[in-house]
Formats: structure tokens, C-alpha cells, sequence
């Protein structure tokens, strides 16, 4: 038995699914399956009960599934041990389309502080593939807008910043006192997927107070929102610390907070629980920077 075996046999075990799994792995079913029935046979028992329309682990599957992972996890910690003794280690981290520019600074200062004993390598991808990207080991640590509930990832909260309405300052000007109910009767405009992202909650809450939460306005950038804004009764939900919102002219556009109701977007650190050698990078990344 190779350790590409029990790679395999985790990639089954995590996503309970032969198709699914052979994605995560870049291969066909066919071999996946195949690798699977020689490491059963070689074991002399079922690793998995395919008997029903969802895959599931046999005894034996969960006795294997600890041992796997913990041979696994030590395996691919060899290099990182051995690298680490004469230089710096290398950490690919993912970043979300949009960073609220306070906390952008901050990954910054706090990497940093530690570039003597890390090199950062970065890659911006959208919140909703990180998950996939950490347990494919495509990346190291993900600065995400999506919470994994995966058991073999760990999150933690780096950030909550608030969120307002973005309006034209026709219907509602700077410095109002906004209330949810002032927005009975208007339509959300919604953007791209990664403008969208943790608003759902945001959204449904609005929608208890009669705002028209249909999908029908949609916009992919700043300038199709700008006019979706001036030539509709309609409204946009926002990070108000967000750079764009920042440069926007509150003659034409008011991002306003809601006085009666919260609306927060919520900014996590994603990394796989067995990568223990990167416990103190993501110690550091989310340190609160003392000015």
C-alpha cells in the first residue's frame, strides 16, 4: 500500500460520494474506484458500503479513517519540517475578491512581522471555492466571506465589519437617521456572487419588513449598480468601510447604516485541521494589530 492510497481512500471517506471525489482528486471514477476494491482486497474487508444510494464507511472504514489521516498529515509534513530548518517557509494564502481596507492593512502588518520566518505567496480567489481549494491542498490558509462547517477545516473569526444601504441620495440623503422600515416597497438590487456573499441573513431579515427581495435587479460592477440606483426605486447592501463605497459621491449615492437593525459582514480564517505547522501563522494572522 502507497501513501497515494490513503489519499485516496480520504478523498472517498470525505465526500462519502466516488463522483465528488474523483473531482478533488483530477481523475476519472473508473481508476478511483478501482484503487479502492485493490486497497479493500489487499485489507481483506469493505472500506466502504456502496449497498444504498450514498456511500457510506463500513466498520472497518472508520477504524482506517484515523490511522489515514494522521499518516497522511505526518507524511506531507516532512518537507515543511525539513524546509523550515535552513529557511523560510513557504504559505500560500487566498484572499477574497473584496478586503475591507482597516483589516487589509492589518493581514499586512501582521505578515509582515513574521516575514523572517515566512513567505507569503498570494492568491486571490472567490470566497465560495476556498474550501474546496484548502482540501484539495491548492492553498495553505484562506482569508474567506463563506463559514466552512467541513470537519476537517477550522475557522476562525478575523473580522465583522458593518454593513449599510447604498441608496440614491434623491430618495434618502446623506446623514439620515435610516430605519429598515424606511425601505418598505423598495426592490434589492443584488451584485455579483462575490459582492453577495453573507448577505442572505441580511436580506431575509429585510424582507419582514416589506422590501421587495426578488432577484430581478442584478448588476456585475460599480458603474451598472450606479445606474441601477439612479433609474430605480431600489437599494444595495454594503460593507459602508469598503473601498468602492469609500469613492462614491454622496451627493449622488448615501451609504447609510440601519438605526434599528445590524447588519454585519463576517470575515473568516479557514485552514485544515491536521496542517499543525501552520498553528502559529494563523495565531499570527489573527492577532488584532495594536497601533
Amino acid at each position: 500500500m502507497e501513501i497515494r492510497h490513503l489519499r485516496y481512500f480520504l478523498a472517498v471517506a470525505r465526500e462519502l460520494n466516488f463522483t465528488r471525489a474523483a473531482q478533488t482528486l483530477h481523475m476519472s471514477v473508473p481508476p478511483l474506484s478501482q484503487r479502492i476494491k485493490a486497497m479493500e482486497a489487499e485489507l481483506g474487508t469493505p472500506l466502504f458500503d456502496r449497498s444504498t444510494h450514498h456511500t457510506t464507511l463500513t466498520s472497518a472504514g472508520e477504524a482506517l479513517l484515523p490511522i489515514a489521516t494522521t499518516v497522511v498529515t505526518e507524511f506531507d509534513a516532512i518537507p515543511h519540517v525539513i524546509r523550515s530548518r535552513d529557511r523560510r517557509e513557504t504559505v500560500r494564502l487566498a484572499i477574497p475578491d473584496v478586503l475591507n481596507p482597516a483589516h487589509r492593512k492589518d493581514l499586512s502588518h501582521n505578515m509582515s512581522a513574521v516575514a523572517d520566518r515566512y513567505d507569503f505567496q498570494i492568491r486571490q480567489i472567490p470566497s465560495l471555492d476556498m474550501e474546496a481549494e484548502l482540501l484539495n491542498r491548492s492553498v495553505d490558509l484562506a482569508v474567506s466571506h463563506v463559514d466552512s462547517v467541513h470537519p476537517e477545516v477550522s475557522v476562525t473569526v478575523l473580522d465583522r465589519e458593518p454593513m449599510g444601504v447604498l441608496v440614491d441620495a434623491r430618495v434618502f440623503s446623506a446623514g439620515t437617521q435610516l430605519r429598515a422600515a424606511d425601505l418598505r416597497g423598495m426592490r434589492y438590487a443584488r451584485g455579483p456572487e462575490h459582492w453577495d456573499l453573507g448577505t442572505d441573513a441580511n436580506v431575509r431579515r429585510l424582507a419582514d419588513y416589506g422590501v421587495d427581495v426578488s432577484a430581478g435587479l442584478r448588476f456585475s460592477d460599480i458603474s451598472g449598480m450606479l445606474m441601477l440606483l439612479r433609474t430605480n426605486r431600489c437599494f444595495v447592501l454594503s460593507p459602508l468601510g469598503a473601498e468602492a463605497v469609500r469613492q462614491l459621491d454622496p451627493t449622488e449615492i448615501s451609504a447609510l447604516p440601519l438605526t434599528d437593525l445590524e447588519l454585519a459582514l463576517t470575515t473568516y480564517l479557514l485552514r485544515k485541521k491536521a496542517d499543525r505547522w501552520l498553528e502559529p501563522v494563523a495565531q499570527n494572522l489573527t492577532d488584532a494589530r495594536e497601533d
